[in-house]
């Protein structure tokens, strides 16, 4: 797994230049390993497009891991896990995984179902006898589902910088608050429901939590790389921790203490960890089938509604067979996107260095896509003659969800352009296919967040066909005036 460290963005050109050659080399020398062949393009798209979006949100450093069918088959790092000192992104670099801990710590869950002390329907305080009786019961299962009521953060408790000791001590900022709405009402996102479902993995299973998922899932594992994320520690290879700010000038985040919530996203990893425990939810040596369908089957509201989200993970089905798991996860300086596509038993995880770092969306549905399928991101042939400005309109078929002035230039190797929407946002054509099905292209914002626009119909002036960017996606025309 190479190492590779970008100096495109201007943030870091003058850290670039004074960083040493001899000891550049020497750090990828520790992380080289050979990617089998067949995913050289695979490679050369994600590491495009890793860049780009470093470049265009300006975040630090990130890494990257895939997987498929059992195998790590590429980990590499990207920037600076520490601007100031020069030091680079390595697959070992640990990052604040936020929320993501959520599916970590639903291991545990399934693991102590599976031992029999655990009873997802249960009351509560069967398990945490010292946490208030509420208006309505609430069991773990709609805890660890958000459908409970408990709430979120309010204020600047996100920013917390207090030491807690214990699980039960870090309970104290909500525990006394009352419920949102009757449990199962609706589906509202707390993370201080997870603190609550590791006090259940302390009472269920008689040991402290962190060394219980220690022993019992990391290790297991073997996640030699994911601990909780102590501040008074010493952690080898642990990033520092970056914000962008309003002038857009990256800066150290702000000082917090994340003890009061390991579970609901308090643990630091790699993406090479994520992917090993994304593996282990595959075969069945680890949890067993039953108890991962139980942790992937969407929960419905008292109405009957899906929520789109099991025990600890946000799950995607189609005819009723689980397609996509994963979380998403941000903390103050670092985020990451972890997702799992069981049927082709592929993972990818991509964490961030930096706040609201673009870790998540289509940069890692695209990566996991050019790895699925290698021969189908390079192009078959020299594509159509594109070159031209078009005024381009985006709709979900009723109505229009965007319009955007589109220029493209063609050449021999691809495409280039870039795409200017009505809300002022510029998109850069970062890479393009063609075949004789038509024309994709990969375009990254001035934030950061990639699109995708698949041509499939074109003739004379017109191009028609569909744009997918974060959570808009519709049919595209776009017309030369």
């Amino acid at each position: 797994m190479k190492l590779r460290t970008s100096c495109s963005g201007a943030a870091f050109l003058a850290a670039c230049l004074f960083l040493l050659p001899s000891a550049l080399n020497a750090q990828s020398a520790l992380a080289e390993a050979q990617a089998p062949e067949r995913y050289g393009p695979a490679i050369e798209l994600a590491r495009t497009l890793i860049e780009a979006v470093m470049d265009a949100s300006g975040t630090p450093g990130m890494s990257v891991a895939v997987g498929v069918d059992g195998e790590l088959v590429w980990a590499e790092g990207f920037g600076y896990a520490d601007v100031e000192n020069r030091v680079a992104v390595w697959e070992e670099t640990k990052f604040r995984v936020g929320s993501v801990s959520k599916p970590i710590t639903a291991a545990a869950v399934g693991l102590l179902v599976e031992q029999g002390k655990l009873d997802l329907d249960a009351r509560i305080q069967r398990y945490v006898p010292g946490f208030p009786v509420k208006r309505w019961p609430i069991s773990t299962r709609q805890v660890a589902g958000h459908l409970a009521g408990i709430r979120h953060y309010d204020g600047d408790e996100f920013l917390s910088a207090e030491r807690y000791e214990t699980v039960t001590d870090g309970m104290v900022i909500f525990q006394a608050d009352s419920l949102l709405f009757e449990p199962g009402e609706r589906y509202s996102y707390s993370s201080y429901g997870w603190n609550l479902v590791s006090a259940v993995i302390e009472g269920a299973s008689g040991e402290d939590f962190l060394p219980f998922m220690q022993r019992h899932v990391f290790d297991a594992i073997g996640m030699e790389h994911t601990v909780a994320d102590y501040t008074d520690s010493i952690i080898p290879h642990r990033t520092r921790f970056y914000e962008r700010g309003r002038d857009g000038q990256v800066r150290n985040a702000a000082y917090v203490d994340n003890s009061y919530k390991w579970a609901g996203g308090g643990f630091l990893s790699t993406p090479s960890d994520l992917v090993r425990f994304g593996f282990a939810h595959f075969g069945g040596e680890f949890l067993q089938p039953e108890t991962i369908a139980e942790l992937w089957s969407p929960q419905t509201t008292n109405d009957g509604e899906s929520t789109g989200y099991g025990i600890g993970w946000f799950v995607s089905l189609q005819d009723g067979v689980v397609v996509r798991a994963g979380h998403g996860g941000g903390s103050v300086g670092g985020t990451t996107g972890f997702d799992t596509w069981p049927t082709e038993r592929a993972v990818v995880a991509l964490a961030g260095n930096m706040s609201q770092a673009p870790t998540g969306g289509l940069i890692v549905t695209t990566i996991a896509a050019a790895f699925l399928d290698p021969a189908g991101i390079v192009s078959s042939g020299i594509g159509p003659e594109l070159a031209g400005e078009y005024e381009c309109v985006v709709s979900d078929g009723e109505e229009t969800l965007a319009s955007a002035t589109m220029t493209v230039g063609d050449s021999p190797s691809g495409y280039w352009g870039r795409i200017t929407w009505d809300n002022e946002s510029v998109d850069r054509v970062v890479h393009s296919t063609s075949s004789p099905d038509g024309v994709g292209l990969l375009t990254v914002d001035e934030r950061g967040i990639v699109s995708h626009l698949e041509f499939t119909e074109i003739g004379g002036p017109r191009l028609g066909g569909t744009a997918r960017s974060g959570g808009l996606e519709g049919a595209i025309d776009c017309t030369r005036p």
